[in-house]
């Protein structure tokens, strides 16, 4: 049997046909500047176009999912992770400079299981950019008092509690990240990493509408919270 070659940071990045997007992300990745050592895994739903190729030729690892999910990728990367730290975020994501490196200076508390950081829209609008200052205001507020809003964009968890918890439910269509945050609040403390940011795409935003895409997110966290049934329903949009 191969040992496993142990790295302090596994990045974690699912993807389906995102040939134009991942690129990008998987470069700005590849750029962070790290005292410590990383891996990239993909988490690939058999994509049908280059997002495979694009992330070999960048260095990745690429493992393929079976359930047809942004949860199924998270899960599947996470199967054959090395890292101590499990960093997860999306693939039309670009981190910012420092992403790795201020996230892995949160879980130098040893009390800390699982932390999230902040996102930004890439080219966005002043709208955008104050509803992503609430939603970070939101997330560094709601999950140190117990209430779980996490943004898979930007998530990261200690792999001993990862695992603890159960880590990502490959089968949920929405609201995974959200349901992975509750159950790391058993496992251990919460800390939010001011410093660490992922600008995200507004591609989403843009074609379902700001006000659609609002009350479709907070009828959704409600029904995790309360009715513990997240929609099945988020078609994807390239």
């Amino acid at each position: 049997m191969t040992k496993k070659k142990a790295v302090d940071v596994s990045v974690i990045v699912p993807a389906y046909n995102e040939e134009k997007y991942i690129g990008a992300c998987l470069a700005a990745i590849k750029r962070q500047k790290f005292s410590g050592t990383f891996e990239v895994i993909v988490g690939d739903g058999n994509s049908k176009d280059n997002t495979q190729k694009i992330s070999r030729d960048y260095g990745a690892r690429v493992v393929e999912e079976r359930y047809g999910t942004a949860s199924g990728g998270r899960y599947a990367g996470s199967k054959v992770a090395h890292g101590k730290i499990y960093i997860f975020t999306s693939s039309d994501t670009e981190p910012c400079q420092g992403w790795i490196q201020n996230v892995y200076n949160v879980f130098e508390d040893k009390d800390v299981a699982w932390v999230v950081g902040g996102v930004r829209p890439f080219e966005g609008t002043l709208t955008e950019y104050c509803g992503a200052a609430v939603l970070n205001f939101l997330a560094a507020v709601l999950n140190r008092f117990g209430l779980a809003y996490v943004n898979g964009d930007n998530v990261s968890a200690r792999a001993s509690a990862y695992w603890k918890c159960g880590g990502f439910n490959p089968k949920m269509k929405t609201s995974e990240d959200t349901d992975l945050g509750m159950r790391l609040m058993k496992c251990g403390k919460f800390k939010y990493a001011w410093g660490a940011t992922v600008l995200i795409s507004m591609r989403r935003v843009r074609k379902w509408g700001y006000w659609n895409f609002a009350t479709f997110h907070f009828r959704n966290f409600l029904s995790t919270h309360v009715l513990k049934t997240p929609s099945k329903m988020y078609a994807p949009i390239r």
